[in-house]
């Protein structure tokens, strides 16, 4: 990809999402949000930048379980790309989120898949429920 189109990808994101704060309140930062994805479709995200594993863990494991007695089928859960792992740009959250998925939660999922660029690419998970 060229830098002009990196640059236009990333200002797009930013304006359709906003900034990140690192600063906010715990309250501010972990919640969730609800975006209309397409016709008679609602999608919920969670986002887990910042946590810690076993935190990010309790709230996947609690934002599956709401999001499937409002009755929602697909979720985005943002785990970021592990840039800043401690050991060494090994994706923490994104390994933990797929293994919780694969093998404590899927009775519970139809299947999951990695987000499209626009989703959120490598720094997110998209999962259907069933």
């Amino acid at each position: 990809m060229s830098k002009e189109k990196d640059r236009q990808t990333i200002f797009s994101y930013i304006e359709k999402n906003g900034v990140f704060d690192k600063d906010a309140s715990e309250s501010t930062r972990h919640s969730s949000s609800v975006k209309i994805c397409r016709k008679h479709s609602v999608r919920v995200v969670l986002d887990l930048h910042g946590m810690k594993s076993d935190d990010a863990a309790r709230r996947v494991r609690s934002f599956i379980t709401q999001s499937r007695k409002k009755g929602i089928r697909e979720i985005l859960i943002i785990h970021g790309k592990g840039n800043h792992s401690v050991n060494q740009g090994e994706p923490v959250l994104k390994r933990m989120v797929r293994d919780l998925l694969e093998k404590e939660l899927h009775h519970t999922i139809r299947n999951y898949r990695a987000a499209l660029p626009r989703e959120g690419g490598d720094g997110a998970t998209v999962v259907y429920l069933r």
